[in-house]
């Protein structure tokens, strides 16, 4: 089953959501205890490798959106490292919440304008490949 385009291409498993309930360890009695029931998402790969998350999504979700919900997992990562290696999200030096809400909230910022201006770069970049190449076709029939 393709589920969605991965930076390698597409993204190629077999899928299985399983509603199990969850253990937890009682720290009295240092046993394990049923807790709720959550969902077992768990993504079989071409290659053998086998991936598992637990969702506490309700029980009545379509099965789409919890592909969709585990497919937003490495575009999320990818923005966490960017901002903390190039946008100083890991560098603040703050005393209070607010200050560190704010640091936070300008990091993102920044990396959204530079995700934007990133994006038209290279939609002006193709535009002029395409000109370039329509332009040169042009010259080579009428001239």
């Amino acid at each position: 089953m393709i589920l969605g385009e991965g930076a390698k291409g597409p993204i190629i498993a077999h899928v299985k959501c399983l509603r199990i309930v969850e253990a937890k360890k009682d720290d009295i009695t240092n046993q394990y205890l049923p807790h709720q029931e959550v969902w077992l998402y768990i993504r079989k790969y071409a290659d053998g490798k086998v991936k598992y998350a637990f969702c506490n999504a309700p029980v009545d979700i379509k099965r789409k959106e919890i592909d969709k919900a585990a497919l937003m997992r490495w575009p999320i990562e990818q923005c966490f490292e960017e901002c903390k290696s190039y946008l100083g999200m890991a560098d603040y030096e703050t005393r209070s919440w607010p200050a560190w809400h704010r640091h936070m909230l300008y990091v993102f910022i920044a990396h959204l304008y530079l995700q934007k201006a990133a994006r038209l770069h290279f939609f002006i970049k193709r535009r002029q490949r395409r000109q370039e190449i329509f332009c040169g076709w042009r010259k080579s029939i009428y001239w």
